[in-house]
């Protein structure tokens, strides 16, 4: 049965969810009941699983709001590497949107699974490609450490246990010395494209919760490739990389925008309260590198006519 919903995302920016289609995909081998969107009448699609996912799809313009401003200058002959792409909801918009070539990352076993589902019911195999596997500074085989078994959970960690704490997912616990294991094989970035499995990227987008330091050091001769135009790094202000990572990015001539950072869902952040988040080692922000100063702009002009969809509440 074939059913609509109005999204309760409040984006006041251009790009709002709106109306959410809900209907049954069948093919002949594969079956599942998917949400669709429409963007500028391109169909977009996500399979339904998980009050969680379908949070993902809600939430998509909103909760980390230059993703999709950043996504939108790609261009069809563009390419876009996602390392830590969950189930893929940016690997699929970008495609789909854009029609540019991805290929995605992502190591943990159920959100590679619907990954796949998503990539298969928008049609998309033949610009976008997935892989098992996590991306870091090393080529092994090694065990994933799970944030939780369950669909759209993120905060997996390759080789290693990073959590200081335990995971508190809502009234759901996951305990920092009892999480589950799954087999795991990683590569380097830099290894994939010199063996000529993918190409050089015009894009790269990192989002590995605190491993990012890994990930950048294994494709250093990436990101000194004039070919490469941007990259997105979501940095954890909490890990101890976190300077040497932006600092590293800085040193390599890559450039970031105060008003992409300042960009927040919730209200515009201050440049002093950025400065004393990183300072103080606390929360963390998506950072765009770029080396063109049009990225500088667009990036402007997009906070200049930007609403919080999340305000705080009024004390």
């Amino acid at each position: 049965m074939e059913t609509s919903s109005q999204s309760t995302s409040h984006s006041l920016w251009p790009r709002q969810i709106g109306k959410i289609r809900t209907f049954p995909f069948e093919s002949d081998f594969f079956n599942v009941t998917c949400h669709e969107i429409f963007v500028q009448d391109r169909p977009i699609r996500y399979v339904d699983s998980t009050p969680l996912s379908y949070g993902r799809l809600t939430s998509l313009f909103d909760k980390e709001p230059t993703t999709i401003p950043w996504l939108e200058t790609f261009k069809p002959d563009e390419t876009l590497v996602d390392i830590g792409a969950n189930i893929g909801m940016y690997t699929i918009y970008a495609a789909a949107f854009t029609g540019c070539r991805v290929f995605a990352f992502e190591p943990e076993s159920l959100n590679y699974a619907e990954l796949n589902k998503n990539i298969f019911v928008n049609n998309l195999h033949d610009r976008v490609s997935a892989f098992c596997m996590a991306m870091a500074n090393d080529v092994k085989v090694d065990y994933l450490n799970l944030g939780a078994f369950g669909i759209a959970y993120s905060h997996h960690d390759f080789s290693e246990n990073t959590w200081a704490n335990d995971m508190k997912w809502g009234a759901k616990l996951t305990r920092k010395d009892a999480r589950l294991r799954q087999g795991c094989v990683s590569s380097t970035l830099d290894t994939l494209i010199e063996s000529g499995v993918i190409p050089v990227p015009d894009h790269i987008k990192i989002d590995v919760d605190g491993l990012e330091h890994q990930v950048i050091a294994g494709c250093r001769k990436t990101l000194e490739n004039p070919a490469l135009k941007t990259v997105l790094v979501e940095i954890d202000f909490t890990s101890p990389h976190a300077d040497s990572t932006i600092d590293l990015m800085t040193g390599l001539g890559w450039k970031y925008s105060m008003d992409q950072l300042r960009t927040n869902r919730s209200f515009i952040l201050p440049i002093e309260l950025i400065e004393d988040l990183r300072r103080n080692k606390r929360d963390g922000l998506n950072y765009i590198f770029f080396r063109d100063d049009k990225y500088a702009v667009t990036f402007r002009e997009f906070l200049a006519n930007y609403t919080p969809p999340w305000p705080l509440p009024k004390k």
